[in-house]
């Protein structure tokens, strides 16, 4: 049988389960089965004279069950009256219980009339103007419903004209199911259509915002938030440049560029209004439905076009050899040499390098790079603050600014602004080892200092504070004697 996989069709064998072609590891799939559609009988009801068609909505519920019973009995009749108020068809019989009073009608509404509270008298009756009149309702209420096409009949339906047919409108709906969230338990079907990712396309104008996307989306979009209109992946950043600006049409992707939330991703599942708080991104090409579909708590997986260009952390030749491929052009600086690792890129974001066509790559002996270590899990916000002064929040290795050096601690500059939100987290209780590295928190006035600890100490942190206000981050993993001959500027890396 042939069912289709993210646009692609495949002939499979019948009885096999997703999972016995798609591993889900982790992530969430939507089918969207063969589309049937039921006919749906609505409130609506076409009346067909010979003079031509009006439709009416029939509004009041507690008389719908039994109009749907009845209805069929005012086909064939003649109208019984005309008069500068109204319009009556019938007589017919209902078992309608008639009350005395006047009913106030407004221009074409429709009410059932009971005349001489006598069952057999029972007419339709369509106001032609707004009047008042003792027409004996039903019990059930006095406005039935109301014209809403063809109300110009009222002017010409003469003692003569009659009812030829009345019927309902059907409406067609989408059998309720078609779209679900399948586990690897589910048997696929004949015409299934498999969605396993949503596929977006970055636009050119957020070139900061798509490397931050690119960044956070390479292990699939977690729904940290999800409305009516959207769902959200909370990847923070303490503050974001402000670029495209627009309308979120439904598809779109944006970022949020400032408040508590600066960082988050949306996609954005029914339209919203322009938001200076929001830049747009890109928009998804494909599986929307699983947008539409997830839960909190969810995992998705993400495919960017254009591809990201992670050029950052490769020698100069496997770069060369990815972008003759694209048709960019590579320029070598810094250290040229075929093995050389690549330490900063001119432009410095993928978007920017595909729109300008070449990039200039600076090269470093792959020696010279710190490898490190961080504890996220730890202390999440310090980590943050952390990417940020380094630049590893957007790339794959950043840089740290030599402030000053001892023989016990090396110091790197920080954002004194941004350090003052950092509250003590993860703080040393014993020894501090070498290698270990630490941010001042806002116990102490140098906060947002950044160190290393180069020799062990049972006092003292990384930026040669007590343990009160050392915020303890992460660690080097190699290249700690590389420090020693440090006199401006050291890039880091965090390990595979």
């Amino acid at each position: 049988m042939k069912i289709r996989i993210d646009g692609n069709e495949v002939e499979v064998e019948k009885g096999l389960k997703l999972g016995d072609i798609i591993k889900s590891n982790g992530f969430i799939s939507v089918v969207k089965r063969k589309i049937d559609f039921e006919n749906i009988i609505t409130n609506l009801y076409e009346i067909i004279t010979n003079k031509g068609k009006m439709i009416i909505i029939w509004e009041n519920n507690r008389t719908l069950d039994k109009w749907r019973e009845i209805y069929k009995n005012f086909e064939n009749c003649n109208v019984r009256w005309v008069s500068n108020d109204a319009i009556a068809f019938g007589p017919v019989y209902t078992d309608f219980k008639p009350v005395i009073k006047d009913v106030e009608l407004k221009k074409y509404d429709v009410t059932i009339s009971i005349s001489g509270m006598s069952n057999e008298q029972t007419h339709l009756i369509f106001s032609k103007r707004n009047h008042s009149g003792l027409y004996f309702p039903p019990s059930e209420g006095d406005i039935m419903g109301r014209i809403v096409y063809g109300k110009y009949l009222l002017d010409i339906l003469k003692i003569g004209d009659k009812i030829e047919k009345i019927s309902p409108v059907i409406e067609k709906r989408i059998k309720s199911g078609y779209l679900i969230k399948a586990d690897d338990n589910y048997e696929l079907s004949e015409g299934d259509e498999i969605l396993t990712k949503i596929e977006i396309l970055l636009n050119y104008d957020s070139p900061i915002s798509s490397e931050h996307v690119y960044n956070s989306l390479a292990n699939g979009f977690i729904v940290t938030r999800k409305t009516s209109k959207f769902i959200a992946y909370d990847r923070k950043l303490f503050n974001l440049k402000k670029e495209k600006i627009g309308v979120r049409e439904k598809g779109v992707v944006s970022v949020r560029n400032s408040g508590d939330n600066t960082g988050a991703i949306y996609i954005y599942t029914q339209k919203a209004p322009i938001s200076s708080e929001h830049n747009i991104v890109g928009r998804v090409v494909r599986g929307l439905e699983l947008a539409e579909i997830a839960s909190e708590g969810d995992r998705i997986r993400i495919s960017i076009k254009p591809e990201k260009l992670d050029l950052l952390g490769k020698t100069q030749k496997e770069a060369s050899l990815l972008l003759e491929k694209l048709n960019i052009r590579h320029i070598r600086d810094g250290n040229k040499d075929d093995d050389s690792i690549i330490i900063e890129c001119n432009p410095s974001t993928t978007i920017e390098i595909y729109k300008k066509g070449e990039v200039i790559c600076k090269g470093l002996e792959k020696k010279k790079i710190l490898k490190i270590k961080l504890y996220r899990d730890k202390a999440p916000n310090s980590v943050r603050y952390f990417e940020k002064i380094t630049g590893i929040d957007l790339r794959k290795i950043g840089v740290l600014k030599l402030f000053f050096k001892t023989k016990d601690v090396i110091l790197f500059k920080g954002d004194e602004d941004l350090g003052r939100s950092l509250l003590p987290e993860n703080i040393p209780k014993d020894i501090v080892n070498p290698g270990a590295i630490g941010v001042t928190n806002s116990v102490k006035r140098f906060a947002g200092m950044i160190g290393i600890r180069l020799t062990k100490s049972n006092k003292f942190g990384p930026t040669a504070e007590d343990f009160s206000g050392t915020n303890i981050i992460g660690e080097v993993v190699e290249g700690l004697d590389v420090i020693s001959e440090l006199e401006d500027e050291i890039y880091i890396m965090e390990e595979s």
